[in-house]
């Protein structure tokens, strides 16, 4: 049975070198936001892990939907995540997918039986996060998300543009 079904799309992502600028590019130029900002790194998630290693790595990180699948703005703050390595290989653009699974666990364990390896992965206030190497097939990396039960989005440190 395959475990990874993936049911639907959740998030889509793009890596951008500068994110204010990104998100008043796609605010005021396409209408699209409000955007929450948030700052990913050890202080704000447990076990950041990258290619099998425990590692502190940073990137801020703006968020808005499209209907009911959030666009993701991810820029690099240092040089050792995923996303610092797309940006320095292939410049600005779409980096991944995440899909909803039925269970996280299953799916991951069944992408890695198929050979597929954990590119980077966290625990965000209680979601569970993984970066799957599946470009080679699918052409793009997978992420997948275990929510938590009682799932509450994060306060973000910061809202574009604010209201009022």
């Amino acid at each position: 049975m395959n475990k990874s079904k993936f049911m639907k799309v959740i998030q889509v992502a793009f890596v951008v070198r500068n994110l204010e600028k990104a998100i008043k590019i796609y605010t005021d130029q396409y209408g699209i936001g409000p955007w929450k900002i948030y700052t990913i790194s050890s202080k704000t998630v447990n076990n950041l892990v990258k290619h099998d290693n425990k590692t502190d790595f940073s990137y801020k990180v703006a968020m808005s939907y499209i209907g009911d699948i959030e666009w993701e703005l991810v820029e690099p703050i240092d040089k050792k995540s995923i996303y610092s390595d797309f940006l320095k290989i292939h410049g600005q653009g779409f980096h991944h997918f995440a899909f909803e699974v039925k269970n996280f666990d299953e799916a991951l364990s069944d992408l890695k039986a198929k050979g597929k390896q954990v590119l980077q992965s966290g625990d965000w206030q209680g979601t569970k996060f993984a970066h799957i190497s599946t470009e080679d097939d699918l052409g793009f990396i997978t992420e997948l998300f275990k929510f938590p039960k009682s799932y509450k989005s994060p306060k973000p440190e910061k809202i574009y543009p604010l209201k009022g």
